[in-house]
């Protein structure tokens, strides 16, 4: 069904059923995808009137001009169509969350001497499967070890048939050689039967079946085959000692889930257990959308469970909000969970290492730009870098951002926001000196070993300055970077300390960290920015507006109904107000844009 947001009451027509809306402009062109348990409530959440949604976002929403809705069966039927939608159209303002490379399986085959394999690909009714694991190691490794223990094949079919004598692996002890009839198809079938149990986790039953089997080989007096059973009994309560890891006294089946977000980036870890066995882990690095991390991890969940992950829960320090949590177990029947134990708190700490070093692997040209840098600048090693950048609206909610290189990472837990004074009025270097004056100011705060300036000559020899009147000339370098011909990074160039400009082709490596520095800055500032206007906009009052008397604020109210459908009009609109012209229309405009 299609409805034209023009049309009065459109709302109400929504139905409360589950389904896939989408979201399009005047011209046709697909702006958003989005599935809900409840259409109505999720898409009338877009248009409430008081609605934290991030400017992109808000944006988005006053390009609507019409919506269409699907319904379907259920929650799962929404998110696969969803995600499908999303991926063949990709509509402007979704995240997608890339990841079509298939993950291993292990197949066994449904041959009366069945053959245990690596396998990644489509699904066959002709085979059994386990898995997904997260990579071919994990797989090999877990085949390696169902051979040791119950010594299934690996051959290809046709090698299997056309034998005339054992391979190799009967004789070091992985096979039972069933191509030349070693053994029989009943008790090759309980090899299959219990590699099967182990396989899923059924630990208990491979030691009850194994127990059984060594107390009737006993009995007959076979004390080889008995001793044979007790030996693998042995090496499955060995394991279960060392590797199991349960929940209230069951193998664990979940993943654990470790993330970390720095400089607008969300890494994420994942261990994965299976029956209570670790069986491998993956990490993934995503970009943060509109500064809503957990909206990006959320995306990442779907997508990620959709492809199937056989998991009965994901086990994640975050806070989802009811509607998502119950939206995942409802479609994928994965349940999220954030209370950690023994054994689980263990690998957590375990993993959260691991992260780290994930991070910082992945940040190593950031260490080597800012070890290159402290060669150009004379010291020996930089701990510290901070860049500072201003945003503003004709110099009305000036906001400062401070953003922060430290130790290998750009650490957003270092952040500083700064709020201007209306005395900046739009100037720059004005703002630039107060900020930096506060932050130098602040003997609580851990020194810079640089200050990284985006700009000039002129806002290099004011930072320097700045600096010395501290005395601390001596303590903190300062270097500039600026933009070169067509704004493109590639021709910045680099003021050092000593006044000496560097090129980007001179040495990459430092424009790679000081560019990635500036560029966040750029984004922080903005960022604060655009939140302390949304908090202006969101205001009950409309005093502020310059020559906006009492009698022209009750027009405006009266002919938009709320501060914000004044503050998102156009400069045509203001002007159809009583007593509004076209000067006093786009200084309105101004006001909030």
């Amino acid at each position: 069904m299609k409805l034209n947001i023009l049309e009065e009451n459109f709302l109400k027509l929504l139905p409360k059923s589950p389904g896939v809306y989408r979201f399009y402009d005047i011209d046709n062109n697909l702006l958003y995808v989005g599935k809900a348990i409840n259409l109505s409530n999720r898409v009338k959440s877009y248009f409430r009137k008081q609605n934290d949604t991030s400017p992109r976002i808000s944006l988005m929403v006053r390009k609507i001009y019409f919506i269409e809705i699907t319904i379907t069966e259920n929650e799962v039927s929404a998110l696969i169509l969803e995600n499908n939608l999303i991926k063949n159209l990709k509509p402007k303002y979704n995240i997608i969350f890339r990841d079509d490379k298939t993950y291993p399986l292990i197949r066994l085959s449904q041959h009366k001497f069945a053959k245990i394999d690596y396998y990644r690909g489509k699904i066959n009714s002709a085979y059994s499967y386990f898995g997904p694991y997260p990579n071919a190691a994990s797989v090999r490794e877990t085949i390696d070890t169902v051979q040791k223990i119950f010594k299934l094949r690996t051959c290809t079919d046709s090698f299997f048939a056309n034998r005339a004598r054992p391979c190799i692996l009967f004789q070091i002890k992985r096979c039972t050689a069933p191509c030349v009839g070693k053994v029989n198809e009943l008790d090759y079938a309980l090899q299959v039967s219990l590699a099967t149990d182990y396989l899923q986790g059924n630990f208990a039953d491979i030691v009850d079946k194994l127990t059984k089997k060594m107390y009737v080989a006993s009995d007959s007096l076979d004390f080889e085959l008995a001793a044979g059973f007790r030996d693998k009994i042995g090496l499955i309560r060995e394991m279960q000692a060392s590797q199991i890891i349960t929940k209230h006294d069951m193998p664990l089946k979940a993943d654990l889930l470790i993330h970390e977000v720095i400089a607008n980036k969300l890494y994420v870890y994942i261990i994965i257990i299976r029956n209570g066995m670790y069986i491998g882990d993956t990490h993934f690095i995503l970009d943060v959308v509109d500064d809503n991390w957990m909206h990006s991890l959320e995306v990442f969940l779907e997508s990620y469970y959709l492809s199937g992950r056989n998991t009965e829960s994901v086990i994640v320090e975050a806070s989802f909000n009811k509607e998502f949590k119950t939206f995942l177990q409802k479609a994928l029947n994965i349940k999220l969970e954030s209370q950690m134990t023994g054994n689980v708190q263990k690998l957590f700490a375990m993993g959260r290492v691991n992260l780290q070093k994930i991070i910082e692997s992945g940040n190593n040209y950031l260490v080597e730009g800012a070890s290159v840098l402290a060669q150009l600048i004379g010291i020996s090693k930089i701990n510290r870098v901070e860049c500072i950048d201003v945003s503003h609206n004709h110099g009305d909610d000036a906001v400062a951002g401070v953003v922060v290189y430290e130790n290998g990472v750009i650490d957003n837990s270092k952040y500083r926001k700064y709020n201007l004074s209306k005395e900046v009025n739009g100037n720059d270097i004005l703002a630039m000196e107060l900020v930096l004056k506060r932050r130098l100011s602040n003997q609580d705060l851990l020194l810079p070993d640089v200050f990284l300036v985006d700009g000039g000559r002129l806002q290099f020899e004011i930072v320097k300055n700045i600096v010395s009147e501290y005395d601390l000339c001596g303590k903190i370098k300062v270097v500039a970077i600026f933009k070169g011909e067509h704004r493109n990074p590639k021709f910045d160039r680099l003021i050092l300390e000593n006044g000496k400009i560097v090129s980007y082709s001179e040495e990459p490596i430092v424009f790679k960290l000081l560019q990635g520095l500036r560029d966040e800055a750029h984004r922080f500032a903005i960022t604060g920015h655009r939140k302390k206007q949304a908090k202006k906009m969101s205001s009950s009052a409309v005093e502020d507006i310059p020559n906006v008397g009492l009698a022209k604020r009750k027009a405006l109210i009266a002919h938009f109904g709320s501060v914000k459908n004044i503050a998102n009009a156009n400069v045509e609109d203001l002007q159809k107000v009583t007593g509004i012209g076209a000067l006093l229309a786009n200084q309105i405009y101004l006001y909030f844009h």
